[in-house]
């Protein structure tokens, strides 16, 4: 089973984030959830967040989704599968730990950003 853990360690393990930016036009036609964050609901993983590119919902809207069956990533993208959608996962909740580029001198390995 899927845990919240998994899916959060494998976004920032594979997310590109040099942007900072959603693109405006999704030209895969999947929808995005911005500020993300990874839940356990009733044992299993859920994802919470701001829906945008959903042909049947209003932009912007607060959704939680069904228990997530599968993620995977591609291309610096991240995409959660639920039993009947498909999801691009955007910019996560400020509590993520994210990789963050820093000097050379700086022994960090990741960083906690918060906007």
């Amino acid at each position: 089973m899927l845990t919240v853990e998994d899916i959060t360690g494998f976004f920032v393990e594979n997310a590109s984030l040099k942007s900072g930016q959603t693109p405006k036009e999704d030209t895969q036609n999947i929808p995005i959830i911005e500020s993300w964050t990874g839940v356990e609901k009733d044992g299993r993983a859920v994802i919470k967040g701001t829906l945008f590119g959903h042909p049947q919902h209003p932009l912007g809207v607060k959704m939680t989704t069904s228990t997530i069956q599968r993620y995977f990533g591609g291309a610096g993208h991240v995409y959660v599968k639920t039993r009947n959608s498909l999801y691009e996962l955007g910019q996560p909740l400020n509590e993520l730990e994210l990789p963050v580029e820093i000097a050379d001198f700086q022994k960090l390995a990741k960083m906690t950003v918060w906007h």
